[in-house]
Parts: structure tokens; C-alpha cells; sequence
């Protein structure tokens, strides 16, 4: 089984002031003890290491690329890439839902979990579960 890892699940993981933090990691922890295969994407990592970048500055963005790196190596996460066809598939998304403040990278990530026909996403915000994936934790 796959699940999508959001954004804001990086943060609340790696940031220890984040609300979200010990609900976070001890969940991570079950993810991996359990060997489920984690999902996320090249615009979500963007985010991450701009959001890391201003909250815990340089060296530690880098230190997270590393893991990043290595776990893509050893296959323990799959880093999905937005393509033109994913970005179009998206912004039809995007305009379509005006009543909702999905981002653009929220969108790239409801069309990439859903072609992989991912169930289940590790995320804070309530935007995944608006599009009918089931949020974790």
C-alpha cells in the first residue's frame, strides 16, 4: 500500500514547533515501521525546502535533501514528477474549484495520487479530504 505525503506533513515532521510535530513524527515512525511505501512529489518537496529554508535555515534544508536523497536511493520514497500533463490536469482542477484555496501544488498532488490511485495522504489540511482521499494521522 501507498499513501501521498503532503507538505504539511514534511513540516509538522521536521519542524519541532509545528502544531503538529509529535502527532506527526509518531506517525512517520509507524509509516516506516510498517514498510508503507511513501509517495510525494517534486513541487511538494519545493515547498518543503522553501518553508525549511526560512524555519530552520540552510544547513538544515540541505540536511534534509540528503535523507531525501538516500531514501529515494534505497527506495524507501518515491518522488513523483510533475510533467506538462500533470500541470494541465491540475489547473483544470484549479479553475474549477474557485470556491476552494487549494494551491497549485495541491492540485498537482490530487491528480498524481489519484492516477496512482493512492487512498490515503499524510496531511494537516482538510484540502485532500474535500477531493475524497482519507487524511492521516
Amino acid at each position: 500500500m501507498f499513501i501521498f505525503v503532503d507538505t504539511s506533513a514534511w513540516i509538522a515532521t521536521l519542524i519541532k514547533k509545528d502544531i503538529n510535530h509529535k502527532k506527526a513524527s509518531k506517525y512517520f515512525i509507524k509509516l516506516l515501521d510498517q514498510d508503507m511505501g511513501l509517495v510525494t512529489s517534486n513541487y511538494v518537496l519545493c515547498e518543503v525546502y522553501t518553508r525549511l529554508r526560512y524555519d530552520v535555515g540552510h544547513q538544515k534544508t540541505c540536511e534534509f535533501h540528503t535523507i531525501i536523497s538516500k531514501a529515494t536511493s534505497n527506495g524507501r520514497i518515491s518522488i513523483y514528477w510533475v510533467n506538462e500533463n500533470i500541470e494541465k490536469e491540475a489547473w483544470e482542477i484549479f479553475e474549477k474549484y474557485k470556491d476552494q484555496k487549494f494551491s497549485m501544488v495541491d492540485c498537482t498532488s490530487f491528480v498524481i495520487a489519484k492516477r496512482l490511485k493512492i487512498k490515503e495522504v499524510f496531511a494537516f489540511d482538510e484540502d485532500f479530504s474535500i477531493m475524497g482521499f482519507i487524511n492521516r494521522p
